[in-house]
This record gives C-alpha cells, sequence and structure tokens, in this order.
C-alpha cells in the first residue's frame, strides 16, 4: 500500500470525534492535525488522537504535510470550509448533507471541479452491510420487481433541543428531522431505485420546545416508476428500518440505532430477513409464507468512507458520493421541505432547475 493519505480534521463537535475513532483504526489514513475556533476542543482533541493542531483555517490548509480535510463543521458552514480548502489545494471529505440550501451545494461542487481535488460526502448508511445486500438482492432479481420501499430514522433528540440551538431553526436545519435523519434514507432511496422525481410531504413541530419540525411523513416517486415511503422523527426511541416489497419477495431490515456510533460493529446489531411464496403445489391458493433470515457482511461503515475517500485521492478509485450525487439528495430533501410549507406535490426538476 502506498503511504497513508494524510488528513486533518475541521469542526470538533461530537461527530468529529465519532468519525475519528473509526478512521484512525485504519491504516490508509493520518491524522496529523486538527482545527476548531475552540481552543478547548482543539485541546482536548489532539490530547485524544495524539495529533498536531492549528489555531486558525488558514495555518491548517498551509500544512505541508497535508493532503485533505474532514469536515464536520455546522452544515450552514460547509461551502465557505471547501471554498477555502479547494482553493488551497486540499482534498474534502463532508459530513452530510452537503448543504442545507442548493446555492452552497452547487458552491461546493464549482469549488472542488475547479481546484481538481476529490471530494466525498459522508453518507455512510448506504455502506452498512444491510444496505449493501439489499442492493445486491435487487439487482440479481431475487425479489422479482420492487413496487414500494418503506424507510424510517428516528431518535428522540428533538425532544433534548434547547430554544437557540441550530437543530431548532427552520433555516439551519431545514424539516428538522429530514436535514439530519432522512437524508441518510434520501440517499439510500436513490441508491436502491434511481433518481426521486416528485415528493409529497407532511411535516410539524410536535412535543418540542422549538419552532422547527419534529415529524414529517414523505411519499416519493421514482424515474423509473417505484415509489417509496419515508418517515422521519425526533421525538421517539431510536429506529433505523428498510422494507423492501417485490413482487417475488419482500425484504424487512432492522438496526439497532443505540450502536450506529460503533461503526466497527453495527452491522453485528441489524437484521435482515426475507418473506417468499412457498407453494406445495401448481394451485395458486395452495401456498404459505416463509420468513427466512438473511446473513449481513460485516462492514465498518464509518472507517469504509473515509477509507474509499483515501483511495479516491491516490487515484485507486472514484469517490462513490460525490458533489453531484449528494446535491441530488439535497434537492429531494428540499423538495420535502417545499411540499409541507406549501401543501402540494413538488417536483425535483423545480429545484435543480
Amino acid at each position: 500500500m502506498s503511504r497513508p493519505v494524510r488528513v486533518a480534521a475541521v469542526g470538533l463537535g461530537r461527530w468529529a470525534n465519532v468519525l475519528a475513532d473509526a478512521y484512525t483504526r485504519s491504516d490508509e489514513v493520518e491524522l496529523v492535525s486538527c482545527f476548531s475556533r475552540s481552543p478547548g476542543k482543539r485541546e482536548a482533541f489532539a490530547k485524544r488522537y495524539g495529533t498536531g493542531q492549528d489555531a486558525s483555517l488558514e495555518a491548517l490548509l498551509a500544512r505541508d504535510d497535508l493532503d485533505g480535510v474532514i469536515v464536520t463543521v455546522p452544515n450552514d458552514q460547509h461551502a465557505a470550509v471547501i471554498e477555502q480548502a479547494a482553493a488551497a489545494g486540499k482534498h474534502a471529505f463532508v459530513e452530510k448533507p452537503i448543504a442545507v440550501t442548493l446555492e452552497d451545494a452547487r458552491r461546493i461542487e464549482r469549488a472542488v471541479e475547479r481546484a481538481g481535488v476529490v471530494f466525498t460526502c459522508g453518507h455512510s448508511a448506504r455502506r452498512l452491510g444491510g444496505l449493501r445486500k439489499i442492493k445486491a438482492m435487487m439487482t440479481s432479481g431475487e425479489i422479482g420487481e420492487v413496487s414500494v420501499i418503506e424507510a424510517v430514522f428516528a431518535n428522540e433528540r428533538g425532544l433534548q433541543i434547547e430554544p437557540g440551538n441550530w437543530r431548532g431553526d427552520p433555516e439551519k436545519a431545514p424539516g428538522g428531522p429530514l436535514t439530519q435523519l432522512g437524508i441518510h434514507q434520501i440517499d439510500n432511496l436513490q441508491y436502491l431505485l434511481g433518481p426521486v422525481v416528485r415528493v409529497a410531504t407532511f411535516g410539524k413541530p410536535m412535543y418540542t420546545r422549538v419552532e422547527n419540525d419534529t415529524v414529517n411523513v414523505t411519499v416519493l416517486e421514482f424515474e423509473r416508476g417505484p415509489m417509496a415511503y419515508l418517515g422521519t422523527n425526533w421525538a421517539c426511541p431510536g429506529v433505523f428500518s428498510l422494507n423492501v416489497y417485490g413482487t417475488t419477495a419482500d425484504l424487512f431490515y432492522q438496526l439497532d440505532f443505540s450502536w450506529w456510533s460503533n461503526s466497527d460493529v453495527t452491522d453485528q446489531h441489524s437484521s435482515l430477513t426475507k418473506r417468499a411464496f412457498a407453494r406445495a403445489t401448481d394451485d395458486p391458493d395452495d401456498f404459505e409464507l416463509t420468513d427466512v433470515a438473511v446473513d449481513i457482511p460485516r462492514v465498518d461503515h464509518l472507517r469504509d468512507e473515509v477509507e474509499e475517500f483515501a483511495r479516491a485521492v491516490r487515484g485507486d478509485t472514484e469517490a462513490e458520493v460525490d458533489a453531484r450525487v449528494a446535491t441530488r439528495n439535497v434537492a429531494v430533501m428540499l423538495a420535502a421541505v417545499r411540499s409541507s410549507r406549501e401543501g402540494r406535490i413538488v417536483e425535483v426538476a423545480e429545484l435543480l432547475d
């Protein structure tokens, strides 16, 4: 293997630590520095991971021993940081979503294209062993043709949001859990079924002290015909599930959300069940449904996405979730927010055009 790709963490909140726990287990990545505007966070992060630190973003980006940055600043700050990084010739990995406006998403697209740097957006959910297995079973025709997928992502964090927190701001986190949770499933659904063409959404705040939505229900129609239901909820214990309905079999996937951040063992705390017809005779009424557990490959979903970023930086592969893919995910998310606010079906093309 070539030398590790040298990275620095930019933005040092909780998720920066979760990600670093994953990618510092890899031989393909070397963490060399970090930056936050908070000296205390810099000190704590540098001590925890035994790395250097820089007192400004400009100083960090001027380092000669740095190939790329791992960006986990708040969503509305992604564009400004990535523009600076790209202008300095540094490759960029950013946590999902790429941005919360299409204007910012396109700023990022232009910046990385102009600079010729590698860009990856961290949609790690599509890398889960269960999602990879579902994709393989759909592609092989094992479950027939898919008509509908039901996707849910929920947790209780909306109940904990204090007034003034950016997650409670409809401009910084449009649709509430749609931005923070639903975007994962939007990426999964487009990974499995292709482009979404239109959406209808109903969302509202429930059981919260902030004005932003905490519950959303979305129906999506795909370019090639199938439909999907997406439920996002910030007011219940954690749920991450995907149910796929095919013409010859159904798939039911459940993941224990409490293990999401422990990405080396997440797949061990999930299940995938295949339900299919078992016919004893040619009589169409003579059948029973059988449930069979499906083996799930074990993948470290957070480590895997950063390792792919490193391989792309070395020129050994291409980013699976590049700026174009990530921008389309945001377009679907914002179409859902517009649908809820305006009370109508929204074509995704309205936003992309």
